[in-house]
């Protein structure tokens, strides 16, 4: 784990929300940081286990933005402006979060492009043009690496590159799914494809795509300012002691 109180300008974190949850939420009751309009959307979970979980991913999330920033930003809901990546209005901070059942990922930088995401193991069912297309299109993105070999691991990775690429924009991934002509009416195939990826590559922030080991069945990546190198995943403390030595 990084040293107390030095962010490192981008730092990485995988939160065990299975063991943490408990302690999350507890910690957010005594010192809150969450905005009002979280904890009610929240409420709107009709599953008490998975309200549970998304809550202890915004309040992991919202330490480790107060580790990077400070804590004036408690309680300052984020701004969700159409097209833009929700961003805390007034701070040098950017952020990304991706959620899958008992595991989060956060990413935190100082500068853009940043986005995460994670998949967990799972049948895809995916027509095979279709498919081929999101693994041609996740395979161009800036310095990726091959895909696995297993079918719907290849899939999986490819879904996470490019809703990690279409994060760091901003776009969304429908956006850019509809933009590479993979969904919609204007589907394209080969050159065409290519020529589509080429140009959304031009219009974003200089990138890289790297895919990242979490745990096994568990696909994820991160598209990250172009030139830095395969990032360090720290793992978020599992206790009380460890979340103030982080903040400390």
């Amino acid at each position: 784990m990084p040293r107390a109180s030095e962010f490192g300008g981008l730092e990485l974190w995988c939160i065990d929300v299975n063991t943490t949850a408990g302690l999350l939420l507890d910690v957010e009751q005594k010192t809150p940081r969450l905005p009002e309009r979280d904890r009610d959307f929240a409420t709107t979970i009709a599953d008490r286990s998975r309200a549970n979980e998304w809550l202890a991913a915004h309040v992991a999330l919202r330490i480790l933005l107060e580790r990077a920033v400070g804590p004036k930003w408690r309680g300052m809901p984020f701004e969700r402006a159409a097209g833009v990546k929700p961003y805390l209005a007034g701070a040098p901070i950017t952020f990304s979060l991706s959620h899958v059942s008992g595991c989060s990922l956060v990413g935190v930088g100082n500068k853009e492009p940043l986005g995460v995401d994670l998949e967990r193991m799972r049948i895809v069912n995916i027509g095979a043009p279709r498919r081929i297309m999101l693994e041609c299109a996740a395979e161009a993105l800036p310095d990726a690496a091959s895909l696995p070999d297993r079918e719907d691991a290849r899939v999986l990775q490819a879904w996470v590159r490019l809703e990690a690429f279409a994060k760091a924009d901003g776009c969304g991934i429908g956006r850019l799914l509809t933009q590479l002509g993979i969904v919609g009416e204007n589907c394209v195939q080969g050159d065409d494809l290519q020529a589509r990826v080429d140009n959304i590559k031009r219009a974003v922030p200089p990138c890289v795509v790297h895919d990242l080991d979490i745990e096994k069945e568990i696909f994820a990546a991160a598209a990250l300012p172009a030139g830095t190198q395969h990032p360090n995943i720290f793992k978020f403390p599992s206790s009380a002691k460890g979340i103030n030595e982080l903040l400390a």
